[in-house]
């Protein structure tokens, strides 16, 4: 193909389609993108469209690099580096958005649609749900289309043609799409690439302080989803651990290491203890399992965090890919990275457990006995009080929580507390969501001189009977508190299940879905029956979804080769590549073949014809656009002794071509044996 081929004009109303095809390319990543590409994007568009309309003319080089300076700027104010994904990204989009405006031939259109396959794909690198999927399928259709609109000849001004044929490829290539999905080796996600810091971290933080949850529980997003291998646990046992905080400043709470160090949290993997180095087996005195632990199986959405959640007491866990596992002494699991992508593991809990019962190291009591001073006076004095009264460690955990019970109330939207923030909420305000209560409790728990700690995590869950699941969404997190008692070990108090004994029953969803979900959400008239139902069903859609596709990996791959061709081998997957491809791309033919193929003469039009070639053998040709009539008069006028018989034939034919006559096909047959004897 020469230059001249390449470079001409693309058509006018082509590009519509172009401009279309790249705009919705960049859509579904709006989210991720800074807010000036988007503004960039409005400027390109306005001045092709008055380019378009012949008001403007094409930018100079000053604009063009006006622009290039502006885009340059905005990307490392935005992100101060460029190896990560989101800048990258935002990097590809400028320079698509900036082609779109120098472009000029056909050759600099199809450049630009190639970059908009690129873009399509680039979209499931941030999510790759149902609702993703049928986005991309809908983006590349229009692209596929967009290309054969510049090439089709008068394809634009037919893109309804254009579109279909788009379809037909596509749907031609899906039989293939799903043989290399079933047979190719997983190599690992190339979307492993990290995600800026500010880029939307979801789920508990890693501090708490009054009001973070409440906000938090104003989130309907999922937060994970998890599924029972054998019988589902009670309502009330469905703690999801994830976070432990031991320190407190007299407002926030939070971890007091961010690793193995001074409260004695260390890693266990293995089996084994690596406190302070030491590689002996774990100790069994440390935890143990008293009942029989339940199995189950989560999918944890991105969180930008490494922290994952399970029940207590974690007796055995892994990871379904290649990211690693670890667990700590504090019985929390811990991802090797953070979560950047959604992610499958499975885990079996003791819901009857005892740890650290016979005795609790100093490091551990030391940190969680610690309080700030200057801090909450009238809530120390009162624990010292109450528990010389109360006469052991249980009767005073038991006065406090009839002290909540008492004129406490459970609410989202608590009043705001000052400096000493356990008196002001004990003896002030008295209303709060469950950080409120977990932090006051703690706190007069640690002034009494019994060791006690937050828990971060999430509480429930809503059930999915369509496909036996629970899904925990952003609403569900919760805190709650564990205390250390001489001969059992930690144990769990709920101070909120004092004052809202149903939270701890229900999810804050069913109990308070017009303040947790958003207008637009199903979730929001949970109430009536139908919609909950569809919302109900979307959610096990994307369940399916998740499980079986995006959770096909390495290992579920090679069961399933393994099953069916009977033991994977070489040989056997070469000839199934080859087999299935070539069967794929013979059906693919003969697809095209059929819907391609001429389409049946009538009969009348197989007769002429047959006359036709009778009369050329003969020397009378008919000439390109010739009418029937005039042909056959002109031989009748050189062979005047088959005139009758070709005028006969002539009017059958006019009569069934069109008339509304039924062809005399005997009597044409007869037509054509005398006219061979006539000629």
């Amino acid at each position: 193909m020469t230059d001249t081929a390449v470079n001409y004009l693309p058509p006018r109303n082509g590009l519509l389609w172009l401009v279309i095809a790249l705009s919705l390319s960049i859509v579904p990543m709006t989210a991720e993108l800074p807010g000036w590409t988007l503004a960039v994007g409005l400027f390109v568009g306005l001045w092709r469209i008055q380019l378009y309309r012949g008001v403007w003319r094409m930018p100079g080089g000053l604009i063009k690099l006006l622009l290039v300076c502006v885009c340059s700027a905005g990307l490392f104010l935005t992100f101060g580096r460029f190896l990560a994904l989101e800048p990258m990204v935002s990097l590809f989009v400028c320079g698509a958005l900036l082609k779109l405006l120098e472009m000029k031939s056909r050759k600099d259109a199809q450049l630009l649609l190639y970059l908009c396959y690129f873009l399509v794909a680039t979209q499931f690198l941030f999510s790759q749900g149902i609702a993703d999927l049928l986005i991309g399928a809908v983006c590349l259709l229009l692209v596929t289309t967009a290309l054969l609109v510049m090439h089709q000849p008068q394809g634009h001004q037919k893109p309804r043609r254009s579109m279909r044929l788009a379809g037909r490829l596509m749907l031609h290539s899906l039989p293939l799409m799903v043989l290399l999905f079933l047979v190719m080796p997983r190599i690992g996600s190339l979307w492993h690439i990290p995600l800026e810091n500010h880029g939307g971290i979801t789920g508990v933080s890693d501090s708490m302080s009054p009001g973070d949850f409440s906000s938090l529980s104003r989130s309907g997003g999922v937060a994970f989803r998890a599924t029972f291998e054998n019988a589902r646990p009670r309502a009330e046992d469905l703690y999801w651990r994830g976070l432990i905080f031991s320190e407190f400043d007299g407002r926030r709470w939070s971890p007091s290491t961010n690793g193995p160090g001074t409260d004695g949290e260390s890693w266990i993997q293995w089996g084994r203890d690596t406190r302070n180095g030491d590689t002996s087996e774990y100790s069994q005195e440390h935890e143990q399992a008293l009942g029989r632990p339940v199995d189950y199986e989560i999918i944890i959405e991105p969180t930008q965090q490494p922290w994952l959640y399970s029940l207590m007491l974690t007796t055995d866990y892994r990871s379904a890919t290649d990211k690693k596992i670890i667990q700590t002494t504090n019985q929390r699991l811990v991802a090797d990275d953070p979560i950047r992508q959604r992610m499958v593991y499975s885990v079996s809990s003791s819901l009857d457990y005892a740890i650290e019962r016979s005795r609790l190291p100093d490091v551990i009591r030391n940190v969680n006995l610690r309080l700030p001073d200057g801090f909450n006076p009238r809530a120390r004095e009162s624990a010292e009080r109450w528990r010389l009264e109360a006469g052991s460690d249980q009767a005073y955990i038991d006065r406090v929580l009839a002290f909540f019970n008492a004129t406490f109330v459970y609410t989202l939207e608590p009043p705001r507390l000052g400096k000493h923030t356990v008196d002001e909420f004990l003896w002030g305000t008295q209303q709060g969501f469950c950080e409120h209560y977990a932090s006051s409790f703690v706190v007069m728990m640690r002034a009494a001189g019994i060791p006690a700690r937050v828990v971060a995590g999430y509480l429930g869950g809503e059930y999915n009977s369509s496909e036996n699941y629970y899904v925990i969404h952003q609403y569900d997190a919760h805190a709650w508190a564990e205390v250390w008692l001489p001969g059992r070990g930690w144990v769990r108090h709920d101070p909120t299940a004092a004052v809202a004994p149903e939270r701890v029953r229900q999810s804050l969803g069913n109990l308070q879905a017009s303040l947790v979900e958003s207008p637009w959400s199903l979730g929001r008239y949970r109430n009536l029956a139908f919609f909950n139902n569809l919302r109900m069903q979307w959610d096990a859609l994307n369940y399916r979804w998740h499980r079986s596709v995006m959770g096909f990996d390495s290992e579920q791959q090679s069961q399933f080769l393994d099953n069916w061709l009977d033991g994977v081998t070489p040989l056997k997957l070469l000839l199934v590549v080859l087999g299935g491809g070539g069967s794929v791309l013979v059906l693919m033919t003969l697809h095209l073949w059929w819907i391609s193929r001429p389409k049946a003469l009538a009969p009348e039009v197989k007769m002429i014809r047959r006359l036709q070639r009778l009369l050329a053998r003969q020397g009378f040709e008919r000439q390109q656009g010739e009418p029937v009539g005039d042909y056959l008069r002109r031989v009748a006028q050189d062979r005047p002794a088959a005139e009758s018989l070709l005028m006969l034939f002539n009017r059958r034919f006019e009569e069934a071509y069109y008339g509304e006559s039924e062809l005399q096909e005997q009597e044409m047959r007869r037509l054509l044996r005398l006219l061979r004897r006539a000629i």
